[in-house]
């Protein structure tokens, strides 16, 4: 039995990957091309389709046809920096609807001076949608989106943040 799964729909962003491993979802990733370059970084680790990716997939299927407003999926973070780690759980505490900055975040997690480095975790996250990277913003406009503007705009424009 493979214990390192993933599964995968069509909707109006495109062809979402959803993968897991033992502990839990482990990357979130938009587009065949996306998923062909994780494959390729896989080593011989191998993936089989269904397991906890297919409910958690379902999951992002149901919010992103307005039907869901919360995750309840078990997250594997250890991809990640302690920094990383430490901004990515604060992502999972932004409620759906809402933003905050970068600034706010290097605050939060005592680190004031930080907003820099807390949007190059921001943009490093591998499970956006479930950590909700998409809700923070620059202090001066929506910021960027590891992928893409248009994404970031649609997801803000779901949860009601952006007309």
């Amino acid at each position: 039995m493979n214990p390192h799964n993933f599964s995968y729909f069509d909707c109006v962003l495109g062809t979402i990957y959803v993968i897991s491993t033992p502990k839990g979802i482990s990357r979130v990733i938009f587009g065949k091309d996306g998923f062909k370059e994780f494959i390729g970084k896989l080593n011989g680790v191998k993936l089989t389709e269904g397991g906890e990716a297919k409910k958690s997939a379902g999951e992002v299927r149901h919010y992103i046809e307005g039907g869901l407003k919360e995750f309840q999926a078990k997250l594997d973070l250890s991809s990640g920096t302690p920094f990383q780690i430490s901004v990515w759980r604060e992502l999972l505490k932004i409620p759906y609807g809402n933003v905050k900055t970068y600034g706010e975040i290097a605050k939060i997690i005592h680190k004031p001076r930080a907003s820099r480095a807390v949007g190059g975790a921001v943009g490093a996250n591998p499970i956006p949608i479930i950590v909700p990277c998409h809700r923070v913003v620059a202090a001066n406009g929506l910021g960027g989106y590891s992928s893409g503007i248009e994404i970031k705009k649609k997801l803000l424009h779901l949860e009601g943040f952006l007309s």
